[in-house]
């Protein structure tokens, strides 16, 4: 391959297919422009292969802070506050680091300050998408390298890939994750209720009545001991997708956490049917670790996609003291829910709760001779 000969320190020590492919990348880099200290320092991270995949998500920045404040008219301290809280390195304000789409967050900020939201809860909001969009920038770059290395690769041809497959992330991830916040937002929606005193007391973001429920895998770190991390991502990422298919009836999932996920709904029969839906699921699932699940009903507070306050807390207490392959519900929830049909109820008396001292506690199963009357969770299999 023709193109700028690399530097010797950067082949040196290499032979056949590997001085080939260090070769023909080194090339590629620097006709892409990257400077020799730029490669140098990503070969002794070990990160050669992904400077292109860089080039391609960092696109050609031709705009600074400052031509971003101008253009949208955003404050620019609270586009500061706002780029903190995302997590977003802060650059020099003439610095170079912007392309015309980055408009997008400081055009956002300034359309909800002329809105009437506050400072302190668009920074807020924005911390939230700083943290959401972490996770999913991880998940990509973690994905591709996953999805696309091969047995006997060389760098060259890994580099190849990886850049080929962020072109398509670069292009329309953004717009992806739109249509999702969309589709979320408008699903709150049907579950939210503003009644008059809330709106006329300006506690329409405060503390709200919900359920909620926690499942946790039983022995998880004692399983990661003995089989890897490996298995504890693929045990992780399949209870997430069992939840998922067991929620119904506005109930969704809030986050997973390892070996654990969170569920809320407004209402506690339906975070019930999804609890007990997922123990079903688990239970029919070949190989995989038991459940163990506990509900609780109460006020909690909405934060950044999360929730915060006594039903979050005891609910993960409930879960802690249940056994393998149960479903135990607050005092709160039992008396909520009552005698409704496809749930039977056991008391099981007052159990020491570690910060909430002796509660009752009631275990829940599916009323089998109830399963098919109406109200019982569609999520639940025949």
């Amino acid at each position: 391959m023709s193109g700028p000969e690399p530097p010797a320190d950067l082949v040196a020590g290499l032979t056949g297919d590997a001085l080939r492919a260090r070769r023909a990348l080194v090339a590629r880099l620097l006709r892409d422009g990257h400077d020799v200290e730029e490669i140098r320092a990503a070969a002794r991270a070990g990160r050669l292969p992904l400077l292109s995949v860089q080039a391609v998500l960092r696109g050609t920045p031709d705009r600074s802070t400052l031509d971003l404040v101008a253009a949208t008219g955003v404050d620019p301290e609270l586009f500061e506050r706002v780029l903190q809280a995302s997590e977003v390195p802060i650059p020099e304000e003439h610095e170079l680091v912007w392309e015309a789409r980055d408009e997008a967050l400081p055009a956002l900020v300034a359309a909800m300050t002329d809105a009437g939201m506050d400072a302190d809860a668009i920074v807020e909001l924005c911390r939230a998408l700083g943290e959401h969009a972490g996770r999913l920038g991880s998940a990509a770059i973690i994905g591709m390298g996953s999805a696309l290395t091969r047995t006997g690769d060389t760098e060259a041809a890994l580099a190849a890939r990886l850049a080929a497959a962020a072109e398509p992330v670069n292009a329309y991830m953004a717009e992806s994750v739109g249509l999702l916040v969309r589709a979320h937002a408008l699903a709150q929606l049907d579950v939210v209720e503003l009644h008059d005193d809330a709106i006329a007391g300006g506690r329409v973001a405060g503390a709200t009545a919900v359920s909620i429920g926690f499942a946790d895998v039983v022995g998880y770190t004692r399983m990661g001991e003995r089989l890897g991390a490996g298995v504890l991502g693929d045990v992780a990422g399949r209870l997430g997708e069992l939840a998922r298919e067991a929620c119904g009836d506005g109930v969704r999932v809030v986050k997973t956490i390892g070996d654990a996920v969170m569920l809320e709904g407004p209402r506690p029969l339906p975070v019930l049917h999804s609890m007990l839906a997922l123990q079903e699921r688990v239970a029919a699932e070949e190989d995989f670790p038991r459940l163990r699940a506990g509900v609780a009903t109460g006020d909690a507070v909405p934060r950044a996609g999360d929730w915060f306050g006594p039903a979050v807390n005891r609910a993960a207490r409930v879960c802690a003291t249940a056994r393998p392959e149960s479903v135990l519900a607050d005092d709160a929830t039992r008396t909520r829910v009552g005698d409704q049909a496809g749930i039977a109820w056991t008391g099981i008396g007052r159990v020491r709760l570690k910060g909430l001292g002796r509660v009752p506690l009631h275990r829940a199963r599916i009323d089998e001779d109830a399963r098919w009357r109406s109200g019982v969770h569609p999520a639940l299999p025949a």
